[in-house]
């Protein structure tokens, strides 16, 4: 019985930093955002792109717009070239905006690629990257994913 002591305030030693690190990390800003990004294949030649933010987190959570672009896509080749720009022919109101979330809850959108470049061209078909990030402000780059795409 006197052995077990040593080991068990050793345990407990060990068990304090533990759990304060485990709230902390709970706690932290834009701990729970995560994105949600997925793509489908239409008929005639399209991919639809989802993209959102869900909060996964056990606090709600605020991220903060400098105008109204919610995401952006950037669609490369394997060599790294750009291909496609979501937002390269667009116009965004110049509007600060915030968007809070609760635990639990998500904000999607969904748009429609055609496949053609920022060129106005017809893409190849082969392989390609899809970088879809949210545009908050300042960028997190934590609410960014990738997603691979066969043309």
């Amino acid at each position: 019985m006197k052995n077990l002591r040593p080991r068990i305030s050793f345990l407990l030693i060990l068990a304090i930093p533990l759990i304060t690190l485990t709230c902390d990390s709970v706690t932290s800003p834009n701990k729970g955002l995560t994105v949600i990004a997925s793509t489908s294949r239409q008929a005639f030649g399209s991919i639809t792109f989802r993209i959102g933010v869900e909060n996964s987190g056990l606090t709600t959570e605020t991220l903060k717009f400098g105008d109204s672009q919610f995401f952006d896509i950037e669609v490369q080749d394997l060599s790294g070239r750009p291909v496609w720009r979501w937002s390269y022919d667009k116009a965004f109101s110049q509007v600060v905006w915030g968007l809070e979330l609760s635990p639990g809850e998500s904000s999607v959108q969904e748009t429609v690629w055609n496949l053609t470049g920022s060129d106005q061209k017809p893409v190849s078909p082969g392989s390609y990257t899809a970088k879809i990030y949210i545009t908050s402000s300042p960028r997190d780059e934590r609410l960014t994913s990738v997603v691979h795409l066969i043309i």
